[in-house]
């Protein structure tokens, strides 16, 4: 037990309050505290997931494989839905309160003797993946699944060397950071790949596939490319989806069941198959469709209630999937609560949204201060089981403010 260790509450109110006034900084600087933590990093191996859509869906696949074949996994992602907790995880569960405080405590006391020496106080994000580097090493996870937080190339996260890279889809996101062009988003994403470390990415766009490949041949890493035209689709439904993978796995065609629903997780799963392939040729298929068949993901087409669905989409690619999903997979009438968290793209996912088959109506409620207000909150519920209750299926888009909420409210349950 450390020293004037910090409980679980006290480490939560200091991280809150770092949100108020430490702002994203420079990747010598997030170097720097390592630097004084003894450097965890350097005791780790890594998978690096960047993109637009799909990361979060890629960890899950990632970690759900490597704990079917018996490798303790590590995993950091962003945002969380309910608990700060979810965002640190082992061997797919959320670091305990007692470790997070204690694991908190001891890069608190790193930042501090940075900060005298000049250093500048990390955000939010960095402080949260310093400590899953502390907590990663002391734990001993032999793989750790790491999750960009936004962008890439100036990421907290870009610190770690990988044994592979991945790249999921692209799209117009944070654009006030990142760019207004896919072009200089996908050159963003693409700032994760390291000289010599083989990068899996998606086919996509013309524009982003030559950035990524551009990249990749400057860095003289090995590219793998999951198309598509690799998978081929068979059964459909709303409670798992089976396919068909010809090239992303091996050479054979398997029928596959996924954990996840919607059809934009066959290309994240034919992603994760095919970095685990690269990684780790010895482990057997049948964990593979293991951890593809069992994984799950908070806040990705997640019933958190009777016949109330969240999702975290927040952008046009993701409502177009979002709404492809709800065409396919229910055929009932549905109503639809939506937050938009970009005001950029508010009216292009509004018309999406609109064209949904049986729509029986929308509600937008604001998000306000990262928040949804608890009286918009209140009325949207109660707007919900109101129509739950006529037989209609909810579904919350839009924020993960919203859909934390909305599952807070529901303690998770199914």
């Amino acid at each position: 037990m450390r020293n004037n260790m910090a409980d679980y509450e006290e480490a939560r109110n200091y991280l809150d309050h770092v949100t108020g006034f430490a702002k994203k900084t420079a990747l010598s600087n997030v170097q720097w505290i390592l630097d004084v933590l003894g450097n965890p990093e350097k005791e780790l191996s890594f998978i690096h997931v960047a993109g637009t859509n799909g990361k979060g869906s890629v960890c899950a696949f990632l970690d759900s494989i490597l704990t079917s074949a018996g490798i303790k996994t590590g995993r950091f992602t962003s945002p969380h839905l309910v608990r700060i907790e979810e965002r640190i995880q082992l061997g797919g569960r959320e670091i305990s309160k007692i470790r997070f405080a204690e694991v908190f405590t001891a890069v608190k006391e790193a930042v501090s003797q940075a900060v005298k020496k000049g250093a500048a106080h990390p955000s939010f994000f960095e402080f949260l993946f310093l400590m899953s580097m502390v907590f990663f090493r002391e734990e001993k996870a032999e793989m750790c699944i790491i999750e960009t937080g936004m962008g890439g190339r100036h990421d907290a996260t870009n610190i770690i060397t990988p044994e592979v890279s991945i790249l999921t889809a692209v799209s117009l996101d944070h654009q006030e950071f990142l760019g207004d062009t896919l072009e200089l988003i996908a050159g963003e994403k693409a700032g994760i790949i390291k000289p010599g470390v083989p990068v899996v990415f998606l086919e996509q766009r013309t524009e982003v596939m030559e950035i990524f490949r551009a990249e990749a041949e400057r860095q003289k890493s090995e590219s793998i490319t999951i198309s598509k035209d690799n998978l081929i689709f068979s059964e459909k439904s709303s409670d798992y989806i089976d396919f068909f993978k010809k090239s992303a796995y091996d050479k054979k065609s398997k029928c596959l069941k996924l954990g996840l629903l919607g059809d934009f997780q066959y290309d994240n799963a034919a992603l994760a198959a095919a970095a685990v392939r690269r990684l780790f040729p010895e482990i057997k298929k049948q964990d593979v469709f293991q951890g593809l068949a069992t994984v799950s993901l908070a806040g990705r087409m997640e019933e958190v209630g009777p016949g109330i669905y969240i999702d975290g989409g927040h952008n046009l690619q993701a409502a177009e999937a979002f709404c492809r999903t709800l065409n396919d997979y229910f055929p009932q009438r549905k109503f639809i609560v939506f937050a938009p968290s970009h005001r950029q793209e508010e009216e292009g996912i509004l018309k999406l949204l609109r064209e949904v088959n049986n729509l029986e109506g929308i509600l937008k409620v604001p998000v306000k201060n990262r928040e949804v207000p608890d009286g918009d909150f209140l009325k949207a519920y109660k707007t919900m089981i109101q129509k739950t209750e006529e037989g209609i299926l909810c579904f919350c888009i839009g924020s993960f403010y919203l859909a934390g909420k909305v599952k807070n409210l529901y303690g998770g349950r199914k």
